[in-house]
């Protein structure tokens, strides 16, 4: 994936706006429920001067894991990959 493929999106969400960088399409509810996941981790704590872009955080949001990287309140998002709910399917 190349960075030139990212596009910024803002979404104001609960007082605040975000930029969701990514070259994937999520929908509003997963934007949502991402951001929901990454404040309770406390990936905003730093506020809007939060410095360089720190390590990858990979969280859950029904049953999709997101591999991101958070700065201030821009959300890079890399890895959108659904998971297995019920373990691997040796049927397939």
């Amino acid at each position: 994936m190349e960075i030139d493929d990212f596009d910024v999106y803002p979404i104001y969400h609960k007082e605040r706006v975000y930029n969701v960088i990514t070259a994937m399409d999520l929908t509003f509810r997963e934007v949502r429920g991402l951001i929901d996941a990454l404040s309770v981790l406390g990936a905003f704590s730093a506020g809007a001067d939060a410095g360089e872009p720190g390590n990858l955080i990979t969280c859950t949001f029904e049953d999709v894991s997101f591999e991101v990287d958070v700065k201030g309140f821009d959300v890079i998002v890399y890895r959108r990959d659904p998971v297995a709910a019920h373990g691997p399917n040796f049927l397939e």
